[in-house]
């Protein structure tokens, strides 16, 4: 296991690294803790942006030399995608321009499965986007869906989960974490248990995962994975995994003239490169990360890179996590009301991600009482996992959300304001 204190040893260095940390609002520095709704972007995704704005033509082919670069280039993004998630091949990671996006593209890649007599599972804990798109087109071509609910703990119900999943299965999607409530599921237990028990095609929302812990799909034994750049410190793009073995079941909707094989069958049109650049920009910042963190591992393959990063990540989210906690249940107030795992013992299974709410205050009133009193940013709604908040009787929760440029100094001032807002 790595050195707890790697990321603190380099928290100042990784803070500076993210310029909105600098900006001010009204006069006054501002605090973001809602990096679950979108992280903040890394200096080298913008500087790469601006790089290959001046130097990238658009169009990728073989014979000039812009062309070639541009194929090039593409073709490393896939790579260090590929790396960063334990893909076999770059062929199997296509661009979109969103994870919902992606995931609409998918569920109309696979229409043909959905009919009559088949089924398809969807579970409460997820976010939309990784329930509409089967809901739409599996209604549509005459499958049943069936929905895995909560446990009163807001846990997965396992049970549920197999129970539902039987011979006429042929989808089963699945989140990596909760979007509201931080909660991480044991993927590669669950995916081996289905794959024992069902032929189905196993889709995996990574979205809210991707920044916080290592991903290995050949680990988790998914067949399609998909999480977004904007949620990994890059800019607005949906990445997709698509295991090379799925492709003769798919039908992507796909322009005549554009190429049959992966990835190039799910990419509707020219690439967005500067988007592209901004993701090897982000992704490079956490290569960068990890060599920092462990420099003895410098020339190891970029894949185990990737890994040590986020393995250092995940090991000192998981003590900003408990710090949270600890903070919180000094609170006595009977006003607060917290939603998510709270026992410090199973700080494993989260993400720095924290469900709750203040009696006598809509969300909305309590997100605009941390933005006037403190210049914090917190979220309010339903944070598209809308089942999560109808199974508590909610019409909206607030969230706080952090990742690894966030540090106990941001934690003492929301709570500060926290204790503020309490005694007035």
């Amino acid at each position: 296991m790595p050195d707890p204190d790697i990321i603190l040893s380099l928290f100042n260095r990784i803070r500076s690294r993210f310029p909105t940390f600098s900006l001010e609002s009204e006069g006054r520095k501002r605090l973001y803790l809602n990096s679950g709704a979108g992280s903040l972007m890394v200096d080298n995704c913008l500087q790469a942006i601006n790089s290959y704005a001046v130097s990238l033509p658009p169009m990728p082919g073989q014979i000039t030399p812009a062309e070639k670069q541009t194929f090039e280039f593409q073709q490393q993004v896939r790579q260090l995608v590929a790396d960063f998630i334990g893909a076999s091949r770059p062929q199997e990671i296509s661009f979109h321009f969103s994870t919902t996006a992606a995931l609409f593209n998918l569920a109309f890649a696979l229409r043909s499965l959905f009919r009559p007599g088949k089924n398809l599972v969807v579970t409460d804990m997820d976010h939309f986007a990784n329930i509409s798109p089967w809901e739409n087109l599996g209604l549509a071509q005459g499958a049943e869906i069936r929905r895995v609910r909560l446990t009163p703990e807001l846990m997965l119900d396992r049970t549920d989960l197999l129970d539902k999943v039987d011979k006429d299965t042929v989808l089963v999607a699945l989140t990596g974490a909760s979007n509201a409530l931080g909660t991480i599921l044991p993927l590669t237990d669950l995916i081996s248990d289905l794959k024992q028990k069902s032929d189905a095609l196993v889709v995996v929302d990574a979205v809210h995962l991707a920044p916080h812990v290592p991903i290995d799909v050949r680990e988790l034994g998914c067949d399609f994975l998909a999480f977004s750049g904007y949620k990994t410190f890059g800019p607005m793009l949906g990445l997709l995994y698509s295991r090379q073995e799925t492709r003769d079941r798919l039908s992507p909707y796909r322009v005549e003239t554009n190429q049959e094989a992966m990835p190039y069958c799910w990419e509707q049109g020219m690439l967005p490169n500067l988007n592209l650049a901004g993701l090897k920009g982000a992704l490079d910042y956490l290569l960068e990360l990890g060599k920092a963190a462990h420099p003895r591992e410098s020339s190891a393959p970029t894949r185990k890179i990737f890994r040590l990063t986020l393995e250092a990540i995940k090991k000192y989210e998981q003590n900003l996590s408990l710090y949270f906690l600890e903070r919180w249940k000094k609170f006595q107030s009977p006003r607060l009301r917290f939603y998510g795992i709270e026992n410090p013992a199973r700080v494993t299974f989260r993400t720095p991600t924290f469900a709750l709410e203040v009696a006598g205050l809509t969300p909305a009133e309590l997100k605009k009482l941390f933005w006037e009193r403190a210049g914090i940013i917190i979220a309010d709604g339903n944070h598209y996992s809308a089942v999560v908040v109808r199974h508590l009787k909610k019409n909206a929760l607030n969230r706080v959300s952090l990742a690894h440029y966030d540090g106990p100094d941001s934690l003492d001032l929301f709570f500060d304001c926290l204790e503020n807002i309490l005694s007035h």
